[in-house]
C-alpha cells in the first residue's frame, strides 16, 4: 500500500517528502539507531530483528513513534524550512 502511495505522488507530479518510501528518511533513520549498514528497507530490517514471541507491526509503530518525535524536534530547530504546498498548489492536479 505504501509503495502505492509513492507511486500516487510520482504519477500526479507531487513534490512530497515520504519517509517511508524504501530507502527513504525512515530506513536511513533506522539503520542509524540500530548502528547498521544494510540494503534491507525498514519492513525487511524490522521482521529481520524482531525478537522471537514478539510482533514486527508493533515494533514498527513503537519506532515510527520514536522516528517522528526525534524527527518533529529536529524540525522545530532547523529554521527556515518551507512547509509542504497548500490546496492552492492543488489545482489543475485533479482529472475530471
Amino acid at each position: 500500500m505504501l509503495i502505492g502511495y509513492e507511486a500516487a505522488l510520482g504519477v500526479h507530479a507531487i513534490d512530497e517528502p515520504f519517509d517511508l518510501a524504501p530507502g527513504g528518511a525512515f530506513t536511513n533513520w533506522l539503520h542509524e539507531q540500530r548502528g547498521i549498514a544494510s540494503s534491507l528497507n525498514w519492513a525487511a530490517e524490522i521482521e529481520r530483528t524482531t525478537p522471537d514471541g514478539e510482533s514486527p507491526i508493533e515494533e514498527f509503530f513503537r519506532l515510527l513513534d520514536n522516528y517522528r518525535r526525534e524527527t518533529r524536534s529536529a524540525s522545530t530547530s532547523r529554521a527556515g524550512k518551507a512547509d509542504p504546498p497548500g490546496i492552492e498548489f492543488m489545482q489543475n492536479t485533479f482529472v475530471a
